[in-house]
């Protein structure tokens, strides 16, 4: 029977541990590879999210550019000009003692539909309308909904309706000329319901009134995470 050299026994022992160390290699080389490809490619995916994301913010800010620049050119056009008449007629001036319809456009806008709601300013235009009319115990009745925390601006606001109710003493002349002042107001008044009584000398009036408000367009800027 044939024996094993030694030497033989110690050249296969080498070769099994370098079968081993290089299966060891090969396996790490194997594990590190998929993990570095696995990294990559959620790299890769997050990426795309990222660039996806700046597109659509790019796209958001060249339409907001081309409306800013229409919003100026349009402002312009209202509030810039050199007419002498206003857009309802009335003399353009930018003087503090104006009355409509004399006024400057940005005046007349926002006094036709204000932007913020201010309840005791309309008692008191109203208040003003009926005393410069000579009508007597002026009575202006509503609901202040600033108390109630409702009024806030909006990102697409509409026009907020406000009722009234206005009510005095007066001849009938003088009452037909204030309901005549509300109608020309530049502030719109849609009065939708009237009581009389008395004689034309002296009578007493009672009329139901809704006006509006605007509120402020709000711009919110904000971030986005991505994932």
């Amino acid at each position: 029977m044939a024996k094993i050299k030694p030497t033989t026994r110690i050249r296969v022992s080498q070769i099994q541990s370098n079968i081993f160390v290089i299966t060891a290699v090969a396996t790490a080389i194997c594990v590190f590879s998929l993990v570095s490809a696995k990294a990559l490619y959620g790299q890769a995916s997050y990426q795309r999210k990222v660039l996806h994301e700046r597109r659509v913010a790019l796209s958001t800010l060249n339409t907001d550019k081309t409306s800013a620049s229409t919003l100026i050119t349009q402002y312009q056009q209202v509030f810039e000009n050199s007419d002498p008449l206003n857009v309802i007629g009335g003399k353009n001036t930018t003087s503090s003692s104006a009355v409509p319809p004399d006024g400057d456009n940005a005046r007349i806008v926002l006094d036709s539909l204000p932007t913020s709601y201010d309840f005791p300013a309309l008692i008191s235009s109203v208040t003003a309308i009926l005393s410069n009319n000579g009508i007597s115990s002026p009575a202006i009745n509503g609901t202040d909904q600033s108390a109630t925390g409702n009024v806030t601006s909006a990102v697409n606001p509409t026009p907020v309706a406000i009722q009234l109710s206005i009510g005095g003493n007066g001849t009938y002349a003088q009452i037909e000329t204030v309901i005549g002042n509300l109608e020309r107001s530049t502030r719109p008044f849609d009065i939708t319901k009237i009581q009389l009584s008395g004689s034309a000398g002296s009578m007493t009036f009672n009329l139901q009134a809704t006006t509006y408000y605007q509120p402020a367009r709000s711009f919110n800027l904000s971030t986005k995470a991505v994932n």
